[in-house]
């Protein structure tokens, strides 16, 4: 009796050191740009509705540092503290590079890529994104109607608390991005993505892996922007984009914990 309370007490044990080991493991990079794609459709989803929305970006951040500029002369007059909201998603966004870098790392020792780091930086980013959902799906941040970019009556600065939720998370899977060493593909931004293309030496060569994830990456933004702009004219609102991005964010987070362990080797 006494040896079978005794199994029976370090079983629990013995799984959860288990499933602590499995989570420790750093993950392969083998197709690991797939979720990262996704993040890139994502992006385009997110920030074509908040544009709509709010007059600024969640995670594209030179725009928004040219709009945060333009407000030093009052500028565009339609949409005037404009630039208040432009500086807290830079703000955010910048917060969020720092705190996830220094998370993923520490959770993941030394190079944040293990499951259990990736895991909890998903389902952080898709926490954030459904607390913003709900925030708009409630009416406690309310929802310009008509798709009208005019300015209307005094600026709610409510709207600072879903944007600044939205660039936060943005910055997560930026740092994603980076930890994983797929540079080429930062899922927020394409700027360097179209340089890079034009640099490239093997554009036009059969087998190029590098490109394919650029053009992949331009693809999945306009495809997300394309998908965002729609929804936006529908009666669902930019609610259900921000939804239907916390659900693939939540997919992203399930995959990590399936993904196959760098010691499995490539292929």
């Amino acid at each position: 009796m006494a040896d079978e309370s005794l199994d029976s007490a370090t079983k629990p044990q013995s799984a959860l050191s288990r499933t602590r080991v499995y989570l420790a493991q750093p993950i392969s990079t083998t197709h690991a740009a797939v979720p990262l794609l996704v993040c890139c459709l994502i992006s385009g989803l997110t920030d074509s509705v908040a544009y709509n929305a709010w007059s600024t970006f969640i995670s594209m951040q030179t725009g928004n540092t040219v709009f945060l500029g333009l407000g030093a002369s009052n500028q565009p007059a339609s949409k005037p503290y404009g630039w208040a909201k432009s500086l807290m998603s830079i703000g955010c966004f910048f917060v969020g590079c720092l705190c996830f870098n220094r998370g993923m790392r520490r959770v993941g020792r030394p190079r944040g890529t293990t499951r259990g780091a990736l895991l909890a930086s998903f389902m952080l980013q898709a926490a954030l994104m459904l607390t913003a959902a709900g925030l708009v799906q409630g009416g406690v941040v309310p929802e310009p109607t008509n798709h009208l970019l005019t300015y209307q009556g005094d600026p709610d600065f409510m709207e600072l608390l879903p944007i600044g939720l939205l660039a936060f998370q943005g910055g997560g899977q930026f740092v994603a991005s980076r930890l994983l060493g797929f540079g080429e593909i930062p899922t927020v931004v394409l700027t360097s993505v179209y340089c890079d293309l034009g640099m490239d030496e093997k554009l036009l060569r059969r087998e190029n892996e590098k490109r394919d994830h650029r053009v992949g990456a331009v693809v999945a933004i306009v495809l997300g922007g394309i998908a965002g702009g729609w929804i936006s004219r529908s009666a669902a609102g930019m609610a259900t984009a921000v939804w239907i991005a916390a659900v693939l964010k939540l997919a992203i987070a399930g995959a990590w914990i399936l993904w196959r362990g760098e010691d499995q080797g490539r292929g």
